[in-house]
């Protein structure tokens, strides 16, 4: 399922409160630029104050690039800043920086997508078949996707396409 809005936020919510007695669930925030760390930071510190809807732990799913001849993935998990998109801000200890998608969105119960519109198709190909059964999707995607006969398309509509998810 992905939710189509900020407004469908309360139906996660609602999703999370009446499974709280099966278990916590899983976050896998699925980009880490300016926008996916912020959000990363918030999901971060929410997760470890409600440990009772939420495992502590959040990965992020990080596209591997080389920061002062460092790996952006050890400098967030090691100084716990993403010092390349979102330099200054601390980011939780929670925060589990991830340079491969499927290994960072395995056993994710809600997948946050917040990277670039033109880099949804090519992320959401990686993990057809890999996601956990039963998993959701909250797409802060800003834009929407051109098609090539002319018109629009939502990216929480594209996501849902690509990865064979309702």
């Amino acid at each position: 399922m992905i939710i189509r809005s900020f407004h469908s936020i309360k139906h996660l919510a609602n999703i999370s409160s009446l499974s709280i007695q099966m278990s916590a669930k899983k976050v896998c925030i699925v980009g880490s630029g300016n926008w996916g760390s912020a959000i990363a930071k918030l999901v971060g510190f929410n997760a470890e104050r409600l440990p009772e809807k939420f495992q502590r732990d959040v990965n992020m799913w990080v596209f591997e690039e080389e920061v002062n001849g460092r790996k952006l993935t050890d400098i967030i998990n090691t100084d716990h800043e993403n010092v390349k998109y979102l330099p200054g801000k601390t980011l939780p200890k929670n925060l589990i920086a991830i340079p491969d998608i499927t290994d960072a969105a395995a056993e994710a119960d809600i997948l946050i997508f917040v990277l670039p519109h033109q880099f949804i198709k090519r992320a959401c190909a990686r993990l057809v078949g890999k996601l956990k059964p039963g998993a959701v999707g909250l797409s802060l995607v800003k834009g929407f996707a051109i098609l090539p006969g002319g018109g629009i398309k939502l990216i929480s509509d594209l996501i849902s396409e690509e990865m064979g998810i309702p």
